[in-house]
């Protein structure tokens, strides 16, 4: 019953997490609504996003540069890196005072995803050097648990320590929602695995 074109965007719109087709549908109806100076401003906003952002070639966050302003901070230990499954993950952690570097893994395991370990970046974690802690800040939930039991075993025998936040996160949570203080106790009170 829709125009193929708006069909065609309430599509798209779909493939976003967490959005449905009632919502997609209204997303595009607003941009119908306020003409095409809005759709002009939200193309301009994808196409530099496109030219501008790259990955870290170093943690595989997104930034405007290689390596990411993290990376190439000479004052952050490089010796501790946190381990997250996407780069949205990173702000909340930042705020607790963590002064350590990143590795994005860029999702988890999840077997009903047909994603294995081999479509994360894993070999690129196993590749850096340097490493003495290894910090798992991974969400508390099955895939996030299965990924941390798998790079526990990746790491076994290396010497380097690996550690994963204290379980003060409610399972199932996502670490992007937590406020500033589950977050620093679950950091502070991390344990050795």
């Amino acid at each position: 019953m829709l125009p193929t074109s708006i069909h065609n965007l309430v599509q798209l719109f779909t493939r976003l997490p967490g959005i449905g087709p009632k919502v997609a549908e209204r997303f595009v109806y607003h941009f119908l609504m306020n003409g095409k100076g809005e759709v002009k401003r939200f193309i301009d906003g994808f196409e530099e996003l496109a030219k501008t952002i790259q990955s870290c070639e170093s943690c595989f966050t997104f930034a405007e540069s290689s390596p990411c302003s993290l990376c190439g901070n000479a004052m952050r230990d490089k010796t501790m890196v946190c381990v997250v499954a996407m780069p949205s993950q990173i702000p909340a952690i930042e705020k607790t005072g963590y002064h350590g570097v990143y590795h994005v893994l860029r999702g988890v395991i999840n077997p009903s995803e047909d994603k294995g370990p081999e479509h994360l970046k894993i070999i690129e974690l196993k590749k850096r050097t340097g490493i003495k802690e290894l910090i798992l800040a991974l969400n508390p939930d099955l895939d996030g648990e299965a990924t941390m039991l798998y790079l526990q075993q990746e790491f076994k025998n290396t010497g380097v320590t690996i550690t994963r936040l204290a379980r003060g996160l409610p399972m199932g949570s996502d670490i992007e929602y937590a406020d500033e203080i589950t977050l620093g106790d679950a950091f502070k009170n991390r344990k050795t695995l």
